[in-house]
């Protein structure tokens, strides 16, 4: 085998949706979410809450093969309302009406038959589907609208996400916890999205595969959650992606049902839904997945006992439609996103600690990225990747100092917008939220840095180490 797990992952790598458009997602949706539910909106009695669903929740986005290569983002927009209430056709007029309201979402929104959708070109749009609670059903499920059927569709994203995380629980808490010991954080600070594992890679692989075998016969096409759901009852926590992928195209077949002349892949997440169904409406279209899974073994193992390099980037390249050579990008289709950050300039001009300095006990800082100073949600964990401008940062200290202390923060910009406007500070500050946090504003670009010192009667004890903290031009 030629570096075929290499190649797997690259090609995966370059399929998958870049972290800082996956970020650049979060926030997108976050600015939907407040729009829906601030003060003077009139669907605000109604709790509107979005979540992420589908591919983009499982970590198995794929770049589109066609067109002009935009990921597509889906959303649920739940609102606290009931059947009772409103019609299909209200609850969607509803979401759309508020979304309309606004003259920001107003130029880039477009009504799809079953959700709104917000256009970020070049690189994302955004579809969010309005919902409501399924009383009927399990925690979690929803029930959706469609123009093009007469009743309520059921679904539970939220109980779906976690059968699939649960099945691959082992292997994505290792890879968590080596990513996290790579960049000196606790596990707990690495969101699931940080990391990939063998599933998610076999499926992303799985659906690109799938996208340039039917290119001419949509029709026959099987869809995403027919994939992904075999693919992780067949997986058995493989820890590479081409051990994956060989286990699963030949275990797939194994969890086809025939219940009563039917044939069924039933939804994990709700019981009695099958999402097979259309395979009983035309018999072919079972007869083209098997064909086509066929023929994912059959290129696989090509690839696998290629006697050359070159061979096997040969069979690869032609089945996924990626560029010739390992770790190749495809310049026409990738996503290129610039987040340029100013380097660490000089901090110089920082104040020395005042303080006698007797360093017994530990401390630690964490941060979290919120879109709005105090907001209720966090949008994720401070890591080392660059920020947003004119966002807003939590900083927490954890530390083994008995009470009673009090934390003190150094905070230190550099870079040249803080200094134009005359802004480089460098001095010690007070925590403003408890005794333990102090908010900060992402205002200028540049590598800044952040220190909290723990000071016990006059003493400090501990200090955290200096932080940088890299926010985007």
């Amino acid at each position: 085998m030629f570096n075929l797990e290499e190649r797997l992952l690259s090609i995966a790598a370059d399929l998958d949706i870049p972290p800082a458009l996956h970020e650049q997602a979060i926030s997108y949706y976050d600015d939907v979410a407040e729009w829906l539910s601030q003060e003077g909106s009139p669907l605000r009695d109604l709790s509107p809450t979005i979540y992420p669903q589908g591919s983009f929740r499982l970590g198995t986005v794929v770049r589109p093969l066609r067109g002009n290569g935009e990921f597509d983002v889906d959303v649920v927009c739940r609102l606290n309302i009931t059947k009772e209430q409103t019609t299909q056709a209200e609850l969607k007029k509803k979401v759309g009406s508020r979304l309309r309201a606004s003259p920001e979402f107003a130029k880039i929104l477009e009504e799809c038959r079953r959700c709104w959708t917000l256009q970020y070109k070049p690189h994302l749009h955004l579809d969010v589907l309005p919902a409501m609670p399924d009383p009927d059903s399990v925690p979690d499920s929803i029930l959706l609208t469609d123009k093009e059927l007469r009743f309520w569709q059921h679904s539970n994203p939220i109980g779906y996400a976690e059968w699939f995380f649960a099945s691959m629980q082992r292997v994505l808490r290792e890879a968590q916890e080596a990513l996290a010991k790579s960049a000196g954080v606790n596990v707990e600070d690495i969101p699931d999205w940080r990391v990939r594992t063998p599933l998610q890679r076999a499926v992303q692989i799985l659906k690109r595969h799938r996208d340039v075998y039917f290119q001419t016969d949509d029709d026959s096409r099987p869809v995403s959650i027919i994939i992904t759901t075999l693919a992780a009852r067949a997986y058995a926590g493989h820890t590479n992606i081409a051990d994956a992928l060989a286990a699963i195209t030949s275990e797939m077949p194994r969890f086809i049902e025939n219940r009563n002349g039917k044939w069924w892949v039933e939804n994990p997440a709700h019981s009695g839904e099958n999402f097979a169904d259309k395979w009983n409406e035309k018999a072919e279209r079972r007869l083209a997945f098997l064909a086509w899974l066929k023929k994912v073994r059959g290129d696989f193992e090509t690839a696998r006992l290629a006697k050359s390099f070159e061979a096997e980037d040969r069979i690869l390249s032609e089945s996924l439609a990626v560029p010739r050579r390992a770790g190749a990008a495809n310049s026409s289709t990738s996503v290129v996103l610039r987040e340029s950050v100013p380097v660490l300039a000089s901090a110089a001009h920082a104040a020395a600690p005042q303080w006698q300095q007797r360093l017994d006990y530990k401390c630690k800082l964490t941060a979290d990225l919120y879109k709005e100073n105090r907001r209720a949600r966090a949008l994720w964990k401070l890591t080392d990747r660059p920020v947003p401008k004119n966002h807003s940062l939590r900083f927490e200290v954890e530390t083994n100092v008995p009470g009673p202390y009090e934390v003190q923060w150094q905070v230190i910009n550099t870079g040249q917008e803080a200094m134009t406007v005359g802004d480089p500070r460098g001095g010690f500050y007070t925590s403003n939220d408890g005794a333990r946090r102090r908010w900060e504003t992402t205002r200028y670009a540049g590598t800044h840095l952040i220190e909290a010192f723990v000071i016990k009667a006059g003493v400090c004890v501990a200090r955290s180490g200096r932080r940088h903290v890299k926010i985007k031009t």
